[in-house]
């Protein structure tokens, strides 16, 4: 009974030749005979074989119903291969986070990068036909770039033929107040504008229009237009702020427009816009202001600029004297200026440009070390995958079927990493916008639009589906006989295969090394920079500036008030000195120059000036070389002057400045002359980079010479040398500018170790970001030489196991497998120095105090990276140390 139920359920089975169990057939099977059933079977199977060719072939059943069809439609065969690939990529959560990190980080690398260059450099300026507008500066042989007069604006206008409208600008600060609000005088950005400059840009106001020629006449109406922002805030959007009155500078000023918060001209910080009063004598003005043009249609840079060249000289027609007194023609003659004309976007980044392309640079290197991490991340997977592919490919899919899930997963794993890049972007822009250096133009109309969010896309689709194709191109490329006969084990250990990713790890080290000799350099910059001796001391020195109201002091009440101030300052507890100063040293703009000629020899030369003070030198710490400081007789009188030491060694040859001391300086052309009572220290006064200047400095006279700014005695800085806090200090200096005026506002409050800090911030941010993209490529690079190591480690297990069978120490297994890590990181410190020496010629021009071939810098970059390798090559190096031989040879 068992024997005839164990045959009706289960076939018997028989041995073979070679030891192996297959079932029993029936005799007449065995005999090539058929049994009654089969007979009965084989012609409506033969027909129905024969019904379902041709469907079979198309790849579609006989009979379908609707649910059946359903099951077979394009969009369900996508949807089971998404799913599929979803849960395959969740059974390998170590292998799915890997790639979208680092995907993701080298994405919001250079698609943060993207967003800063297309926002400063790449994106039109908000302004109609940007491109046809144009910067419009002068320069001297000598000098560099100068001011323009508002007279330019006219000769400009009524001559150049190239031009399609002209306009000039000037940006101070200036006090607003608005009567009847309860608070207080408040010190903002103000830009004085050409009333042609709005329709020049062709934007209109928000609110209300723009200014009048009228009001740009001196004596005509008080005009003013406020930025969204300030409108916002003091009017709280009140759409009837058109004709109510606001206080700039004690002066009762009709509102007469709004601007739209895009319109941010020409610093995003302006938030009043007032007429530049011209004077209708034939005087030429203040040189402070700088011209915008829009070229004429088809005309081109070096036609106008050659254009502009022929009108200058004629100024001296229509305005035949300086404001000084002296001769504009003589003053042509004696400078000789040159019109520069560049487009307005170039003159609005020119300083920063070479920055960010560096910058983008570095990000696009991190890019790269990336996708080659991703590369490997897939290779290594799709090596474990073969074996599955192979039995896709034997059971009859073509190369696109065995592709599809490749293609599938990568798909998800391009997209999530996408997405987290996006968000990483977005943070990064809103970090940079909020705290980035105020060197950077246009930096508050940043965001992440549609073509940072077009180029993350694209940089993600492009990326992972060439990581992806590397792996499906290899995997067409191999019979899957191979993987099926070796169990996977024959590709994976292939030349091919590991060539390729021995390739990809070098060229990640090649790239962290030059990246990381990049940050090492710029580490150094940053280092002697630090180091420069600035010409003054900044310890416990506070600053501070006030702005006087124009209406109610001239020049003579505006040095009274700053000398009642100043004196009561220096009675305070704690304060060893104070002093004043047009302008502090490391502070953005260039100080007013003058053209001052010597007795001795009669030379000319153009200096750039500074108003100070009888206490300026002693609060700043800066010394006195030769003869003395200025006193109070000098603040009187105006005609003494103390100079640098490099301003003696120009102008006498004489670097000591004993030789300088009572030699008089004549204003040229036709000044007064001045004579010189002392000489003091050399002063960094724009860029700590940048050798000192000669400077000249005048004192605060009562006089004040015609040829200085007007503004220059009411907006002065006020220098405090303590030993208390500036925290203890300011609150006491706000309580003494409120007792001598409660108009006049405090602001600008810092210390003079932040205005260093301040002006070395655009090569902290430098730094930092080059910091940041070395640490990501030399943490990529040693992850990739790990990963490959521990890879080759686990697919040579058994290899590993007979050679400690064999006798092998462990020590010589580990050795074995560290040498050939190290022998991929030797190949790529070869290749990363090859890629450095490429780069170094741009690198070059930002580095200070170290040269771009430094050994030293180079050495430490270089043992830096190699001690990162040996770590990565040391760990799988000690797994195969440790394979136990016997499990070893069980599992092979």
């Amino acid at each position: 009974m068992r024997a005839s139920t164990g045959a009706a359920s289960c076939p018997r089975r028989v041995r073979t030749k070679r030891g192996r169990l297959r079932p029993s057939q029936p005799r007449d099977r065995r005999h090539g005979g058929k049994s009654g059933s089969d007979e009965k079977l084989a012609t409506p199977l033969k027909s129905h074989v024969a019904a379902m060719d041709g469907s079979f072939a198309r790849g579609q059943p006989m009979h379908q119903t609707p649910a059946d069809a359903s099951l077979t439609s394009p969009r369900h065969a996508r949807s089971m291969m998404l799913r599929y690939a979803v849960r395959s990529l969740l059974r390998a959560p170590g292998f799915t986070l890997a790639v979208v990190l680092t995907l993701a980080v080298g994405i919001a690398a250079v698609g943060s990068m993207f967003a800063l260059v297309y926002g400063v450099l790449l994106a039109p300026l908000p302004y109609g036909e940007p491109d046809r507008l144009v910067s419009l500066r002068m320069q001297t042989a000598e000098s560099g770039e100068i001011g323009q007069p508002p007279a330019l604006q006219v000769t400009y206008a009524e001559l150049a033929r190239t031009l399609d409208g002209v306009g000039f600008y000037r940006t101070g600060s200036s006090n607003l107040w608005v009567e009847g609000s309860g608070a207080g005088a408040d010190s903002v950005v103000a830009t004085w504008v050409s009333a042609s400059m709005m329709p020049l840009l062709r934007i209109s106001p928000l609110l209300g229009r723009s200014f009048t020629a009228e009001e740009e006449v001196r004596g005509g109406p008080d005009a003013a237009i406020l930025s969204e922002s300030e409108w916002r805030s003091r009017f709280h959007a009140a759409t009837d702020v058109i004709g109510k009155t606001v206080i700039v500078n004690s002066v009762a000023r009709q509102i007469v427009g709004v601007m739209p918060a895009r319109f941010s001209f020409p610093t995003s910080d302006t938030r009043i816009w007032l007429p530049a009063k011209r004077s209708d004598d034939a005087t030429v003005g203040e040189f402070a202001y700088t011209g915008v043009a829009r070229l004429a249609p088809g005309v081109g840079l070096e036609q106008a600029r050659h254009e502009l060249g022929t009108v200058l000289p004629s100024i001296a027609d229509s305005f035949p004297h300086l404001a000084s007194g002296g001769s504009t023609a003589a003053w042509l003659a004696d400078v000789r200026p040159t019109p520069v004309v560049e487009p307005l976007r170039d003159a609005m980044t020119r300083a920063i440009e070479r920055t960010l392309w560096m910058l983008s640079a570095a990000a696009g290197l991190v890019l790269l070390v990336a996708w080659a991490s991703t590369a490997n991340l897939l290779l290594i997977r799709a090596d474990v995958r073969q074996p599955e592919l192979a039995v896709r490919a034997v059971l009859g899919a073509g190369r696109v079927r065995t592709a599809v899930p490749v293609l599938a997963e990568a798909a998800l794993l391009g997209t999530a990493a996408a997405a987290l890049a996006l968000m990483l972007i977005v943070g990064a822009v809103r970090a940079l916008v909020a705290f980035g250096p105020a060197g950077i133009p246009r930096l508050a109309e940043l965001g992440v639009g549609a073509p940072a969010i077009a180029f993350v896309v694209l940089i993600s689709g492009v990326g992972i589906v060439s990581c992806a194709a590397l792996p499906v191109i290899r995997s067409w490329r191999t019979r899957p006989s191979v993987h099926l006969r070796e169990g996977g084990r024959g590709t994976s250990t292939g030349k091919a295969g590991s060539r390729f990713r021995a390739i990809v790890t070098t060229l990640q080290i090649a790239i962290a090394l030059s990246v990381t000799i990049g940050a090492a350099l710029l580490m150094r910059s940053a280092h002697s920079l630090y180091r420069v001796d600035p010409g003054f001391d900044p310890a416990q020195v506070t600053t501070l500036r006030t702005q006087l109201p124009f209406a109610r002091y001239d020049e003579t009440a505006a040095v009274a008030f700053y000398t009642r101030l100043t004196e009561r300052v220096r009675e305070l507890p704690g304060v060893d000195d104070a002093g004043l100063t047009m302008k502090l040293p490391l502070r953005s703009g260039a100080a007013l120059e003058q053209t001052f000629r010597t007795d001795t020899d009669g030379r000319t030369r153009s200096l750039p000036i500074g108003i100070v003070d009888d206490g300026y030198f002693a609060a700043m710490s800066i010394p006195l070389l030769a003869g003395r400081g200025f006193n109070c007789l000098d603040l009187e009188s105006g005609t003494s002057l103390v100079i640098s030491r490099h301003a003696a060694a120009a102008l006498f040859d004489d670097p000591i400045g004993a030789a300088a001391i009572g030699q008089r300086l004549t204003l040229a052309p036709s000044g007064p002359a001045y004579t010189i009572v002392g000489v003091v220290g050399d002063v960094r006064d724009q860029d700590l980079a940048r050798p000192p200047s000669a400077m000249v400095y005048r004192p605060l006279a009562v006089a004040t010479d015609p040829a200085v700014e007007p503004a220059a005695p009411r907006n002065l800085a006020l220098v405090v040398e303590s030993s208390a806090a500036a925290a203890a200090i300011v609150p006491e200096i706000r309580r003494l500018v409120n007792a001598l005026d409660a108009t006049v506002p405090v602001y600008q409050v810092e210390t003079m170790s932040e205005v260093m800090r301040a002006s070395t911030a655009r090569l902290s941010l430098m730094l930092v970001l080059m910091t940041a993209a070395a640490a990501i490529t030399l943490m990529l690079g040693s992850i990739g030489l790990y990963g490959v190591m521990a890879y080759g480690v686990a697919l040579r297990e058994r290899e590993f196991g007979v050679r400690g069978a064999l006798g092998a120490a462990p020590h010589r297994i580990a050795r074995l497998v560290a040498g050939q890590g190290l022998a991929l990181t030797a190949g790529g410190i070869v290749a990363g120095l090859l890629l450095y020496a490429l780069a170094a010629p741009f690198l070059r021009s930002f580095l200070f105090g170290v040269e771009a071939g430094d050994p030293v810098t180079l050495g430490a970059a270089t043992l830096v990276l190699l001690g990162a390798a040996m770590l990565a090559s040391w760990l799988p190096a000690r797994r195969a140390a440790r394979v136990d031989p016997a499990r070893a040879l069980q599992a092979g």
